[in-house]
């Protein structure tokens, strides 16, 4: 057997000896807390990315006021309640005195609607301009409720919003606050 010196057998001596192991290695557990630093860092661009968004498609819209206590009949003029709700067929205007017949003319006590569709798709215009015949009579008048069928798409809720608020061509407000209600005919 070779003969080691002093110095050798002690470094043998330091390395064989059986060491006590941290009891996190003993178990296996992982160690999770650069796992969870990567995870709260994604949370926190998903937050703020999803407000950056939700601020750009907001849309301007209040729901209908109901009022507390009686007013004086007198005093109060009949309103003009004016809803437009948007149907598969097309767009029913209706306010205080009844449903408008085609062509925003009369009242019409039957179901027809309004402002019929235009093949697949709806006549914007043409709502626009019946929404104009009102505002002619009724100048004081700002306020609108729009209602749609469960059926009808999202944007074609939009698109009714924009047709009633205001007219492009000749810059003229109509109904400027727009109510949204749920689509009950």
């Amino acid at each position: 057997m070779p003969q080691f010196t002093s110095k050798q057998r002690s470094y043998i001596r330091k390395r064989s000896r059986h060491q006590e192991i941290d009891p996190s290695e003993s178990v296996g557990e992982l160690n999770i807390v650069p796992f969870l630093d990567i995870v709260m860092n994604l949370i926190m661009f998903l937050l703020a990315t999803s407000e950056a968004v939700l601020l750009i498609s907001q849309i301007e819209s209040d729901l209908p006021k109901i009022a507390k206590g009686r007013s004086k009949g007198a005093d109060v003029a009949t309103p003009l309640n004016l809803n437009v709700t948007v149907t598969d067929a097309g767009v029913i205007v209706s306010g205080s005195g009844g449903k408008l017949a085609p062509g925003c003319a009369n009242v019409d006590q039957s179901r027809s609607i309004t402002v019929p569709k235009k093949g697949p798709s709806y006549d914007w215009p043409g709502l626009t301009d019946c929404v104009a015949r009102i505002k002619q009579q009724f100048a004081d008048e700002d306020t609108v409720t729009i209602s749609a069928d469960p059926q009808v798409q999202y944007e074609h809720l939009v698109a009714a919003m924009d047709a009633v608020r205001s007219r492009p061509k000749d810059k003229q407000v109509l109904f400027p606050n727009v109510l949204v209600s749920v689509g009950i005919r």
